[in-house]
């Protein structure tokens, strides 16, 4: 197993060296140097942001009660995906992308629960006591 993670580390720089020469070699290298001067820019951009963002986004969570799960994961997928941005290629720009993605997770974990209208209580039958004054004859 460990050999097979130092593996997956060696080929990953040389995948992302060889998907710059296909798309060099596909739309030319003028267009690959933009492509890859943007991504970085995009990624440093998005860095920027996500200070700002990070924290308001927090204070809504904590403010409306829904810090979960579901948001902390939000805020980690924008930081990895600007990260990613930052390192030339096509494949990390393309993880990048899929990051970014708005998915919709059925996970409520941390996540209060809707008001649908019903109060769950306990209770038990109590008699009204008759205090009207009785007359014994």
């Amino acid at each position: 197993m460990p050999y097979l993670l130092f593996g997956c580390l060696l080929a990953y720089p040389f995948l992302e060296v060889m998907s710059l020469i296909w798309l060099a070699d596909t739309i030319g290298t003028f267009w690959t140097l933009i492509w890859v001067i943007a991504s970085f820019c995009l990624g440093i951009l998005m860095l920027r942001h996500h200070r700002l963002a990070m924290g308001l986004k927090l204070m809504h969570d904590i403010r409306t009660g829904q810090v979960g799960i579901n948001s902390l994961l939000g805020i980690a997928r924008y930081f990895i995906a600007a990260v990613l941005l930052l390192i030339p290629g096509l494949i990390s720009d393309a993880m990048a992308l899929i990051l970014l993605l708005p998915w919709k997770s059925k996970s409520t974990i941390g996540q209060p629960r809707p008001d649908d209208g019903i109060i769950e209580a306990e209770y038990r039958r109590v008699d009204p006591v008759d205090t009207t004054p009785r007359i014994d004859r």
